[in-house]
């Protein structure tokens, strides 16, 4: 393995002896942080990517970022009720905890929620733009990048102070509420925002008629100082206080979600310090970073405590950028603990266990440009776990311009997800018991991309096909007949993710735009005959229409978006003795409006609908989408 990385280095360093010199670092809106382990320009990287602006969200005025999710390429969103009951995202087939999330840096998956990221609590507010990166990233950011990483990245301060806000009220006695804020000077910038969301919420289960409520509130602060032109020292903390009913699922009757009191209570603090050594224009880098993620779930039953999970993740990282001519490499160590924590009721078991898990990781990463029109990224990882054997995962990516409008993309890449803390030793009387033996899932995939500008540039269309193969994948609902509980396996055979995703985006005027997506998944599993079925959640056509106008000088704006989800297999459990049984649910269409007024500097007007058709369907089987919602508010800016 020594050898292997050091030949690595070697070669990219005598392949950039080789090279010209050429600045590779553009001004800060026209590079992004995600596709490579030191900024890069978003040509220069083979992966799919898409990045939402501030404008975007402004333009959607969604009050969560699942919901902006929807209008990306490849990405597929299952809510399971009403605002604050559990969302899973899917990116090209894969599972829900198979996209790797990062905010400000900062590793987001809850370990202690089978390592998957709780969108139903990430609002917007705040944030300054959404980096997605698809396709294979374990070499770059470790476990659970297989599908894509989506990264967050907040606002980052000013030089001028600033101070704004907004509060809307809505359908379901909603009232939402925010704060957000900047200041700075010569050498320092500070950021703030909170945010609270509140909601009577509506009845989710397909009886009974209890409302399900939930409320968010959520808190950032960051900043950065610069001591002088070669040291730079930055901090983020981050807090998520979140309470949600749900209906649990009555196994003994219907093997329906119905009417009951059950909620969630969660919270979730993220903080991370930093330092970077080194002027702008310095030949090497130095970066040190401490960051930390913990969580808290607790499960209420009649108002009571009745279990919890919890998680701490503490990551210590040190990373050296070195300029080599046009090329850059990222040379990088990390130490990563992470802790798991279940209490709950001694029933016919002992759920209560402390379990941790620790990883230190290599990282090679290789920015090239072999020749003006060809660029190429080239990494590999490798991870010293406590638990499981080595690993090694690489990425090979390479983009070829054409002609000024025409850019193709190449990507190849190898990714690992670890079985999660739940999977392993998870404990939940009558329902699943974990299985210790479990082997990392490991995957291969391949994609190759077209963009195109067409119409003296106005029109943009993107074009990419993916394969990806998982071997080992882990079913988390296997039975039991000794238990009569289900529990987790490595499956044999592999499963296959196809397909192939289109984006276009015209700017008819600079009043008018028009955009549209569309992917096609064939995501496949072997069952025990060694037939392939499709997988569970995966629907084979997803897709979004949106328009955007401006009038009245500027001051007005409206917003239409279309989401359309395919037809999708999904899994019921009757009671016992009967068998499972894989249901089809329907396809849908789910279409919102926004319009937004400025009425002077200061102040602003808006109002949106979401469902507008009042489309009654079922993301998640069991589950009701929530009907039609309308909302009506004013945001006010002072400042810069």
């Amino acid at each position: 393995m020594k050898k292997f990385i050091a030949s690595l280095v070697l070669g990219m360093a005598l392949a950039s002896a080789s090279a010209s010199a050429q600045d590779l670092t553009a001004p800060d809106d026209q590079i992004i942080v995600t596709g490579a382990r030191a900024p890069v320009l978003p040509g220069n990287v083979g992966s799919a990517i898409t990045v939402l602006s501030s404008d975007d969200i402004e333009r959607h005025q969604s009050r969560y970022v699942s919901d902006l999710l929807r209008t990306i390429p490849g990405f597929a969103v299952s809510h399971s009720g009403v605002a604050g009951s559990q969302t899973q995202v899917r990116v090209r087939g894969s599972e829900a905890n198979h996209v790797l999330v990062l905010i400000d840096g900062i590793q987001a998956n809850d370990p202690a929620t089978g390592d998957e990221f709780r969108w139903e609590y990430l609002t917007t507010n705040n944030i300054e733009r959404i980096e997605v990166v698809r396709g294979p990233q374990s070499s770059l950011w470790g476990s659970g990048a297989l599908g894509a990483v989506v990264h967050i990245i907040t606002r980052s301060g000013s030089d001028r102070q600033s101070v704004g806000g907004y509060v809307e009220g809505g359908t379901d006695s909603a009232l939402n509420g925010a704060l957000r804020g900047a200041a700075g000077g010569e050498r320092f910038k500070i950021s703030y925002g909170i945010e609270q969301l509140s909601t009577d919420g509506t009845n989710i289960s397909r009886s009974g008629d209890e409302d399900d409520d939930s409320e968010i509130t959520s808190a950032n602060i960051s900043g950065q100082f610069a001591a002088n032109d070669a040291i730079l020292f930055k901090f983020g903390v981050r807090s998520i206080d979140a309470y949600s009913q749900f209906d649990a699922v009555d196994f003994f009757v219907t093997g329906l979600p119905a009417d009951s009191d059950s909620a969630t209570d969660t919270r979730q603090n993220y903080a991370q310090l930093g330092a970077t050594l080194g002027a702008s224009d310095a030949g090497t880098k130095h970066h040190l970073n401490v960051r930390y993620f913990d969580s808290e779930n607790q499960n209420l039953v009649d108002g009571s405590d009745d279990s919890s999970t919890s998680s701490e993740r503490l990551t210590i990282g040190y990373q050296s950028d070195i300029r080599l001519g046009r090329q850059l490499l990222s040379l990088a160590v990390e130490r990563e603990s992470t802790k798991f924590e279940q209490r709950g009721a001694i029933v016919f078991g002992d759920p209560n266990q402390d379990q941790e898990i620790d990883v230190t990781s290599a990282i090679v990463d290789f920015q090239g440009r072999a020749t003006e029109r060809l660029s190429w990224l080239l990494s590999a990882r490798l991870d010293n776990n406590s638990d499981f054997d080595n690993s090694l995962t690489g990425r090979l990516s390479a983009t070829y311009r054409v002609t000024e409008s025409t850019v193709l993309r190449a990507n190849v890449g190898t990714a690992q997800k670890n079985p999660t803390f739940t999977e392993r030793f998870g404990f939940f009387p009558g329902q699943f018991i974990g299985n210790p033996d479990l082997k990392p899932e490991l995957s291969t995939s391949y994609d190759l991309g077209l963009g195109q500008q067409l119409l003296a540039g106005k029109l943009d269309l993107q074009v990419s096909v993916f394969r990806q193969d998982l071997e080992d994948e882990i079913n988390g609902f296997v039975f039991d007949p000794v238990t009569f509980s289900s529990t987790a396996e490595n499956m044999t055979g592999s499963s296959k993710r196809r397909g192939a995703e289109i984006a276009a985006q015209w700017n008819i005027s600079e009043s008018l735009g028009l955009g549209s997506t569309y992917t096609y998944t064939d995501a496949t599993e072997q069952d025990a005959g060694g037939n392939r079925i499709d997988e569970l959640r995966r629907p084979r056509h997803v897709g979004s229409v949106y328009a955007d106008m401006r009038f009245a000088q500027d001051r007005g704006r409206l917003a239409f978006t279309a989401d359309y989800g395919g037809t999708r297999d999904d899994i019921f459990f009757p009671p016992f003795p009967e068998p499972s049984e894989i249901v089809t649910l329907s396809n849908y269409w789910l279409l919102g409006l926004t319009a937004q007024y400025q009425l002077n500097d200061t102040v602003k007007l808006f109002a949106r609908g979401t469902n507008l058709l009042d489309t009654q369907c079922e993301q998640v089987y069991g589950y009701q989408t929530a009907g039609r919602k309308l909302y009506a508010g004013v945001q006010m800016t002072f400042g810069n």
